[in-house]
């Protein structure tokens, strides 16, 4: 198992209560805060739903991309090779669309068996290192994708980062 793999439920708390205690030091502020953040918590499965996530961090007001860079940092993800770049512009446009679902599978580390039920709808939830990892994949920001997923974010442009 991957260190990114171990970020589950019981992780993310314990590290999210050690962001309020620093960023909030009125007790009876924290004690509120807290429970807060734990009754939503309470409500994610032991793998950390990609939605609690996203609600806890815009709670804290934390910059999701960032944090998810400090938090999934271990993370395997990785661009998928049909959004390189290689010089061939008509090859550069037109590759981006060819990918299997292997592929990207693969790229972002979401397990095939798990990646095909989500893509068929079998399957709802994604967990917050698969967006993370899809982020990774897609050559997107993390953000963008919590947004898209969770907070009626527009579509994400895939392939298009800040860099570019």
């Amino acid at each position: 198992m991957t260190d990114y793999q171990s970020n589950k439920l019981e992780l993310f708390s314990k590290h999210i209560s050690s962001i309020l205690k620093k960023k909030i030091k009125d007790r009876s502020a924290l004690k509120k805060k807290s429970e807060e953040i734990s009754n939503l918590l309470s409500e994610s499965s032991p793998k950390l739903d990609g939605r609690i996530f996203h609600k806890v961090l815009i709670i804290l007001g934390e910059d999701i991309d960032a944090f998810c860079n400090n938090y999934f940092g271990k993370h395997e993800g990785h661009i998928l090779a049909s959004l390189e770049k290689n010089g061939n512009l008509f090859h550069d446009l037109i590759n981006p669309y060819i990918n299997s679902q292997n592929q990207l599978s693969d790229s972002s580390k979401i397990i095939a068996k798990r990646f095909n039920r989500l893509f068929s709808g079998e399957l709802k939830e994604l967990y917050a290192d698969e967006i993370y990892g899809l982020s990774k994949a897609l050559a997107c920001k993390a953000s963008e994708l919590f947004d898209y997923f969770y907070g009626d974010g527009p579509r994400p442009m895939i392939g298009i980062t800040a860099s570019e």
